[in-house]
């Protein structure tokens, strides 16, 4: 029953912050969606912003690791399956855009800690795709390259096209920056795989 308290916790701190920001999130309206009194919260988070930060890294992890975790772990195919997972629409939230983009904007230069565990995140979505590169390149699928660099583009075109997508009201904007994108890489094909 604990832990189903404190996911309900995470989970309603989580959409909060993400539809309304981490300043506009009242802590009231988090417990209430959860269900949740002040003194069972205080029996996991000390406060709000211990909450808020648990709640941020935990489900950003969470749909990071469903989104691309079994691409690292398959045997093989890793483009292919990476642009497939770009390419879906499930899971996506073009109205409020990428979690990641979105408090990066609001809280770093507000504070420390939310500055700290930003930086944190977003090294582990670049690492992500860095690992997947890295992997397609093992496999001969890509020729070898500066993975880093095509993480860090990438990372940052897709953050980009979700912003695009939130600006303008229009998912295709998200859908055809990916295909941009998987044109480019496509230019990094290795021979072998091409023949």
């Amino acid at each position: 029953m604990k832990e189903n308290t404190r996911q309900r916790l995470i989970d309603a701190t989580f959409d909060e912050v993400y539809s309304i920001g981490y300043q506009g999130a009242a802590l009231n309206d988090i417990l209430a969606k959860a269900g949740v009194h002040k003194g069972s919260m205080y029996h996991f988070f000390a406060n709000k912003k211990e909450m808020a930060l648990a709640a941020i890294c935990e489900k950003i992890d969470e749909r990071f690791d469903l989104r691309y975790q079994s691409i690292v772990n398959g045997k093989g195919g890793y483009l292919e399956n990476f642009f497939a997972v770009i390419r879906e629409s499930e899971g996506r939230d073009f109205k409020r855009g990428c979690p990641i983009a979105n408090i990066v904007q609001e809280m770093s230069n507000v504070d420390e800690d939310f500055n700290a565990t930003m930086k944190e995140i977003y090294a582990h979505f670049r690492m992500g795709f860095k690992t997947i590169f890295d992997k397609a390149v093992e496999a001969g699928e890509l020729k070898a390259c500066d993975t880093a660099k095509l993480a860090l583009f990438t990372a940052s075109t897709l953050e980009g096209a979700l912003l695009s997508a939130k600006a303008s009201g229009n998912p295709q904007d998200y859908f055809d920056s990916v295909e941009m994108l998987i044109e480019y890489i496509r230019g990094f094909e290795s021979e072998k795989r091409l023949s």
